[in-house]
C-alpha cells in the first residue's frame, strides 16, 4: 500500500523524476544488487530483472549537476544528456551500461565508449533491421541469449527459465496497469493531469517495476470522474515532452487524452508473457511492436496507425515534438502534418533541444494553439 494513496504516489513518483540519482542510490542501497543503465528504446529489460538488476532508461535529463563535454553540438541531444549522465552523478551509481540500436547515433555510442576504454560493462542489443525480414526471428532470439549470458555475468546470478518467467510476468503486469491508465485517460479527461502522467511514466523508467506497479495501483483505486472539457483535449507524439511543456498543457486548462511518446505509450504498450520458451516471448514482444519510426518503416502504416490511436483517444488536437537531430523521428512531420490536415485536426510541431530556457519561446505558441476552437 502507498501511503497517502494517490496523492502519495504522485509524491513518490515526482520525486523520482526530480530526483532519480537519490532513486537509484536508495535501491542499491537496500537491495546490495546492482544498477544498469539502458539508452532508450527497446531494451529486453526482464532480462536484467531477472538477473536480480534494476533496468534505469537513461533519457539525458537525469542528472541535477551535469558534466561538461557531453559530445559535440551535432549529436542529438538525448545522447549528448546520456554523455553528461555517464560522467555525472548518475554514471557513478551506473554499474553497466546497455545501448540499443534505436538509431546509428545510440549504436555508435557504444563503440565511443568502448574504444574510449570505458571502465564498465558494456553492451551493443542490436535489433534486426526490419521484422518481417527473413531470419529476422532467428537473428533476435540469438541476441537474446547473448544478452541473457552477459547480464548473467553482471549481476553474478543465473538467469533461469523460471526468474525470467517471473520478471516477464512482473513486466506485463505493470505493462497492463499503465495501460489501463491511458485508457482512464481518454474515457475521462483530466482523470490525471498532463504532468502527473509525466510523473508516473518516467518513474516506471526508474523504478523497480513492483514499486512503480503499486503506485498505478494507489492512482487507479481512485474513481474516475465526469472529465474535463475546458481546454482541449490533445494528443501528443514525439519522442519526449521537453521541460515545462506538460505543465504548460496543465495551466492552459488542456487535457492529455493520449500518446504516442516514446518517453510514454510506446515504452509501455505490448506485453510479452506467453506458452513456452521465455527468451521466444521476448522476440514475439519486440516484432509485434506497434509502429514505431525507430523499428519500422514510417509513412502510411504508421501513420494509419497514429491516426487511429488519436481518434480512439478523442483528442481535438495533436502536437508533435521533435527532437533535434533525431534521426529516427526526423521525417514525421511530413505526413502527420498532412494526415492532420486532411482530418481537419489542429496540428502544432514544437523543435526542441530539451533545454530549460528554450520554454518561454513555444509557450505562447502552445497557449495561442490550445485557444484554437474553443
Amino acid at each position: 500500500m502507498i501511503a497517502g494513496g494517490a496523492d502519495g504516489a504522485f509524491r513518490t513518483a515526482s520525486a523520482a523524476c526530480t530526483d532519480p540519482v537519490a532513486a537509484v542510490s536508495r535501491w542499491k542501497m537496500f537491495s546490495g544488487r546492482k544498477a544498469v543503465g539502458c539508452a532508450p528504446l527497446h531494451a529486453p529489460e526482464e532480462l536484467l530483472h531477472a538477473a536480480g538488476m534494476l533496468p534505469v532508461t537513461v533519457w539525458g535529463t537525469e542528472d541535477s549537476s551535469p558534466s561538461p563535454g557531453g559530445g559535440p553540438p551535432f549529436l542529438c541531444p538525448v545522447l549528448r544528456g546520456i554523455f553528461s549522465a555517464i560522467r555525472g552523478d548518475l554514471g557513478a551509481r551506473i554499474d553497466a551500461w546497455v545501448f540499443p540500436s534505436t538509431c546509428d547515433t545510440l549504436q555508435n555510442a557504444y563503440e565511443v565508449l568502448r574504444l574510449s576504454g570505458h571502465p564498465k560493462p558494456l553492451f551493443p542489443m542490436v535489433f534486426p533491421l526490419s521484422g518481417s525480414s527473413p531470419g529476422a526471428a532467428e537473428f533476435l532470439l540469438d541476441r537474446i541469449e547473448a544478452f541473457r549470458e552477459w547480464a548473467e555475468e553482471v549481476g553474478g546470478r543465473p538467469v533461469s527459465e523460471g526468474a525470467l518467467d517471473r520478471s516477464l510476468r512482473v513486466y506485463d503486469g505493470n505493462r497492463r496497469r499503465f495501460g489501463l491508465l491511458e485508457e482512464r485517460m481518454a474515457e475521462s479527461p483530466g482523470y490525471v493531469t498532463a504532468e502527473e502522467y509525466g510523473w508516473l511514466s518516467r518513474a516506471g523508467m526508474v523504478l523497480p517495476k513492483e514499486a512503480h506497479s503499486e503506485l498505478l495501483n494507489a492512482v487507479l483505486s481512485r474513481p474516475a470522474g465526469p472529465g474535463s472539457q475546458i481546454g482541449g483535449k490533445v494528443f501528443l507524439s514525439g519522442m519526449l515532452a521537453p521541460p515545462g511543456l506538460l505543465d504548460t498543457l496543465d495551466r492552459a486548462g488542456a487535457s492529455l487524452v493520449g500518446n504516442d511518446l516514446a518517453l510514454g505509450h510506446r515504452y509501455y504498450a505490448g506485453e510479452a508473457a506467453g506458452t513456452g520458451d521465455a527468451a521466444l516471448s521476448l522476440v514475439r514482444r519486440h516484432l509485434g511492436r506497434e509502429p514505431c519510426s525507430t523499428l519500422h518503416d514510417g509513412g502510411t502504416p504508421r501513420a494509419d496507425f497514429l491516426f487511429e490511436r488519436i481518434r480512439a483517444s478523442g483528442a481535438d488536437r495533436v502536437i508533435l515534438v521533435r527532437v533535434r537531430r533525431c534521426e529516427p523521428e526526423g521525417g514525421d512531420l511530413p505526413w502527420i502534418a498532412e494526415g492532420a490536415r486532411e482530418r481537419g485536426i489542429p496540428f502544432l510541431c514544437l523543435d526542441t533541444d530539451l533545454s530549460a530556457g528554450e520554454r518561454e519561446s513555444w509557450k505562447v505558441r502552445v497557449e495561442a494553439f490550445l485557444e484554437m476552437g474553443r
